[in-house]
Protein backbone atom coordinates (compact mmCIF):
# COMPACT_ATOMS: atom_id res chain seq x y z
CA UNK A 1 0.00 0.00 0.00
CA UNK A 2 1.20 3.52 -0.84
CA UNK A 3 0.59 6.24 1.82
CA UNK A 4 2.35 9.11 0.01
CA UNK A 5 -0.86 11.00 -0.71
CA UNK A 6 -2.02 10.69 2.88
CA UNK A 7 1.28 12.11 4.20
CA UNK A 8 1.14 15.00 1.76
CA UNK A 9 -2.37 16.00 2.88
CA UNK A 10 -1.32 15.83 6.54
CA UNK A 11 1.73 17.98 5.80
CA UNK A 12 -0.34 20.57 3.90
CA UNK A 13 -2.83 20.82 6.78
CA UNK A 14 -0.25 21.03 9.60
CA UNK A 15 2.29 23.49 8.12
CA UNK A 16 -0.04 26.57 8.10
CA UNK A 17 -1.01 25.90 11.71
CA UNK A 18 2.64 25.64 12.77
CA UNK A 19 3.51 28.84 10.89
CA UNK A 20 0.58 30.69 12.51
CA UNK A 21 1.74 29.58 15.96
CA UNK A 22 5.31 30.70 15.21
CA UNK A 23 4.15 34.14 14.04
CA UNK A 24 1.97 34.51 17.14
CA UNK A 25 4.92 33.67 19.41
CA UNK A 26 7.04 36.22 17.52
CA UNK A 27 4.33 38.90 17.87
CA UNK A 28 3.86 38.28 21.57
CA UNK A 29 7.62 38.40 22.11
CA UNK A 30 7.84 41.68 20.20
CA UNK A 31 4.99 43.17 22.25
CA UNK A 32 6.59 42.12 25.56
CA UNK A 33 9.91 43.59 24.44
CA UNK A 34 8.25 46.88 23.42
CA UNK A 35 6.35 47.03 26.72
CA UNK A 36 9.59 46.63 28.69
CA UNK A 37 11.29 49.29 26.56
CA UNK A 38 8.44 51.77 27.18
CA UNK A 39 8.39 50.95 30.92
CA UNK A 40 12.15 51.56 31.18
CA UNK A 41 11.91 54.88 29.34
CA UNK A 42 8.96 55.94 31.49
CA UNK A 43 10.74 55.08 34.75
CA UNK A 44 13.95 56.84 33.65
CA UNK A 45 12.11 60.01 32.60
CA UNK A 46 10.01 60.21 35.78
CA UNK A 47 13.11 59.64 37.92
CA UNK A 48 14.82 62.55 36.14
CA UNK A 49 11.69 64.69 36.45
CA UNK A 50 11.42 64.15 40.20
CA UNK A 51 15.03 65.29 40.60
CA UNK A 52 14.27 68.46 38.63
CA UNK A 53 10.75 69.43 39.73
CA UNK A 54 11.76 73.07 40.11
CA UNK A 55 12.67 73.47 36.39
CA UNK A 56 10.43 75.93 34.58
CA UNK A 57 9.93 73.94 31.37
CA UNK A 58 10.00 70.41 32.82
CA UNK A 59 7.32 68.84 30.60
CA UNK A 60 9.20 69.94 27.47
CA UNK A 61 12.47 68.47 28.82
CA UNK A 62 10.73 65.20 29.70
CA UNK A 63 9.24 65.02 26.19
CA UNK A 64 12.71 65.57 24.69
CA UNK A 65 14.13 62.77 26.85
CA UNK A 66 11.43 60.37 25.68
CA UNK A 67 11.95 61.25 22.01
CA UNK A 68 15.73 60.93 22.43
CA UNK A 69 15.32 57.38 23.75
CA UNK A 70 12.67 56.31 21.23
CA UNK A 71 11.70 58.71 18.46
CA UNK A 72 8.75 56.91 16.86
CA UNK A 73 6.27 56.58 19.76
CA UNK A 74 2.66 56.92 18.60
CA UNK A 75 1.31 58.76 21.65
CA UNK A 76 3.07 60.68 24.43
CA UNK A 77 1.01 62.29 27.20
CA UNK A 78 2.87 64.15 29.96
CA UNK A 79 1.25 65.91 32.90
CA UNK A 80 3.30 67.81 35.48
CA UNK A 81 1.31 69.44 38.27
CA UNK A 82 1.75 70.06 41.99
CA UNK A 83 4.84 67.88 42.34
CA UNK A 84 3.26 64.96 40.48
CA UNK A 85 4.44 63.62 37.12
CA UNK A 86 2.09 61.46 35.05
CA UNK A 87 3.36 59.95 31.78
CA UNK A 88 1.49 57.73 29.33
CA UNK A 89 3.36 56.20 26.39
CA UNK A 90 1.56 54.22 23.70
CA UNK A 91 3.08 52.50 20.67
CA UNK A 92 2.53 49.65 18.21
CA UNK A 93 4.91 46.87 17.28
CA UNK A 94 6.64 47.84 14.01
CA UNK A 95 8.24 44.63 12.81
CA UNK A 96 8.02 43.67 9.17
CA UNK A 97 7.21 40.04 10.03
CA UNK A 98 4.54 40.95 12.57
CA UNK A 99 0.98 39.84 11.84
CA UNK A 100 -0.48 42.42 14.24
CA UNK A 101 1.42 45.17 12.42
CA UNK A 102 -0.58 44.36 9.30
CA UNK A 103 -3.96 44.57 11.01
CA UNK A 104 -3.02 47.50 13.33
CA UNK A 105 -5.15 46.26 16.21
CA UNK A 106 -2.83 45.80 19.14
CA UNK A 107 -0.95 48.58 20.86
CA UNK A 108 1.22 48.64 23.96
CA UNK A 109 0.77 51.16 26.79
CA UNK A 110 3.03 52.23 29.62
CA UNK A 111 1.55 54.52 32.26
CA UNK A 112 3.63 55.64 35.25
CA UNK A 113 3.09 58.19 38.00
CA UNK A 114 5.79 59.74 40.15
CA UNK A 115 5.71 62.06 43.16
CA UNK A 116 7.67 62.92 46.28
CA UNK A 117 6.46 61.55 49.61
CA UNK A 118 8.38 62.23 52.84
CA UNK A 119 11.42 63.31 50.80
CA UNK A 120 11.45 59.99 48.93
CA UNK A 121 10.66 59.34 45.29
CA UNK A 122 7.57 57.26 44.65
CA UNK A 123 7.37 55.88 41.09
CA UNK A 124 4.60 53.44 40.37
CA UNK A 125 2.83 51.86 37.47
CA UNK A 126 -0.67 53.20 36.93
CA UNK A 127 -3.03 50.84 35.13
Amino acid sequence: MNNRGQSLISFVLVVPIILLILFMVYDIGSMVSLKEELNNINYLVIDYGLDNLSDSDLDHKLNEMIVTNKDDIDNIAISVSEGRIDILLQDRVNNKLSLTNKIKLLSVKSHYVGYMENDKKVIRKDN
